[in-house]
């Protein structure tokens, strides 16, 4: 198997180690790509390019897009010195960014379903206050025939 593709499937298992990610298919979905492209590059049915491996670097700022493509290097790049993290809080910060990411996500898919929910909302309540109109109104004139039928 291509060493490339080994050096994928170390990052993949890293990212897993590090609990960044749960599964591939998370990784997968943080890259923008379909979990099967994912499964076939690491089985080698599917050809491993640039796009791919800078995305896949892009998960996580300490992995090394040169070590993937060219095995040069290390794995994981050193974290910077100024301002330092340090490396076991390392990837807190990312287990944290990646979190945050994930909560915007699901507050855009809420937001994309509350918003038509409370359209159709506003909508029935609007009919109801005019059925309720029309009670009223039925109401009143059921009242008025009611008086006039009786000596």
């Amino acid at each position: 198997m291509d060493d490339r593709v080994n050096r994928i499937k170390d990052v993949l298992e890293w990212l897993k180690a590090s609990e960044l990610f749960r599964s591939n298919r998370e990784i997968a979905e943080r890259m923008g790509y379909n979990p099967s492209m994912v499964s076939q590059v690491i089985t080698g049915r599917s050809a491993v390019t640039q796009k791919f491996v800078r995305s896949l670097s892009s998960v996580c700022s300490r992995i090394s897009y040169d070590w993937i493509w060219t095995g040069e290097g290390d794995m994981l790049r050193e974290t910077p010195s100024s301002g330092a993290i340090p490396t076991e809080r390392f990837s807190e910060l990312d287990r944290f960014s990646f979190i945050m990411a994930d909560m915007a996500q699901l507050m855009k898919n809420f937001s994309s379903v509350v918003g038509p929910l409370e359209r159709r909302v506003a909508e029935l309540e609007r009919r109801l206050a005019e059925q309720g109109s029309t009670i009223e109104r039925l109401q009143s004139l059921l009242d008025r025939m009611e008086k006039a039928a009786t000596p």
